[in-house]
């Protein structure tokens, strides 16, 4: 049984007896919304939330003010690659390249797994504002999110995880969209970890999340009963986007190139490609962009 989920949020919690960290995100609103924005069909829908659930797991490590995680696939199947950011406000956004796959779409059940196919390169970056302040690379065969999560932590962190997502539609809407990480420490117990990884790759971790209702819950149910919890931390769909970065975007172009557009004495339409929303910049407005331009 699917029970309702709350609002997005992050949960973060620790078990002190097996020393092992935990973090389970909840994204379906937020993939309700850019599914909204960017007009997508179901396959793609489904596999742009599960990879805003695996950026979403990522992001608990985001401390700095304005710093953000972005997680990219380039994938051999037909939806050819997803790209997701997280911020440190927990503003979540992102967009998959192709929006409508026809064949996959008119199927009763949906997949993401066809729409991904047998490879994945992988890319996850943090940054600030204009500094990276790491950048990984890997691939995984098949092209998995879950996957790239336990590769990144495993070798790019040294950390021994286990990862699973779980993305449910019924009827084409989008039902669930819910990840869960558990992370290793230098002094983790073994045979403990070595006992919940068992339970992630036997399906008993995907089906408690379907149903769990809390971070809390899911721990007792697989036998941590001694998880203390972090404060729960909101989670949104939320782009920087605006009028004034669309302004400063058409500043790239030459004053010749803005006063010509300007004298088309039509609106200029400017979509953001992360959030899907769009912008009009009226003629006028093109030639106060150009005589700007000209004075720069």
């Amino acid at each position: 049984m699917i029970m309702a989920k709350p609002t997005d949020r992050l949960a973060l919690a620790y078990s002190p007896r097996a020393r092992i960290q935990f973090v389970m995100a909840d994204v379906a609103d937020a993939a309700r919304a850019l599914e909204q924005s960017h007009l997508c069909g179901p396959t793609a829908s489904l596999a742009l939330s599960e990879t805003l659930a695996g950026v979403a797991l990522l992001g608990a490590e985001l401390t700095r003010p304005q710093e953000t995680v972005t997680l990219r696939l380039r994938v051999s199947g037909p939806v050819q690659g997803v790209l997701v950011e997280m911020a440190q406000d927990g503003s979540l956004r992102g967009y998959a390249n192709q929006k409508v796959l026809n064949d996959l779409d008119a199927r009763e059940e949906m997949d993401s797994s066809e729409a991904f196919g047998d490879h994945a390169a992988v890319q996850i970056i943090r940054s600030v504002p204009g500094h990276i302040l790491s950048h990984a690379s890997l691939e995984t065969r098949p092209a998995s999110v879950r996957r790239a999560l336990e590769q990144y932590y495993a070798q790019s962190l040294q950390r021994r995880v286990a990862a699973q997502i779980v993305a449910i539609a019924y009827g084409g809407a989008l039902d669930m969209a819910r990840g869960l990480l558990a992370l290793g420490m230098p002094d983790t117990r073994s045979d403990e970890f070595d006992r919940l990884a068992a339970l992630f790759e036997d399906d008993t971790v995907t089906q408690e999340l379907e149903s769990c209702g809390s971070l809390e819950e899911l721990g007792e149910t697989l036998g941590f009963t001694d998880l203390q919890s972090e404060p729960v931390r909101p989670l949104r769909f939320s782009c920087r986007c605006s009028r004034e970065r669309v302004c400063d975007m058409l500043l790239a172009l030459s004053a010749a190139e803005l006063a010509e557009m300007a004298r088309q004495e039509k609106p200029t339409s400017v979509y953001c490609h992360m959030c899907g929303k769009g912008y009009d910049v009226t003629a006028e407005e093109l030639t106060v962009l150009a005589e700007k331009r000209k004075k720069k």
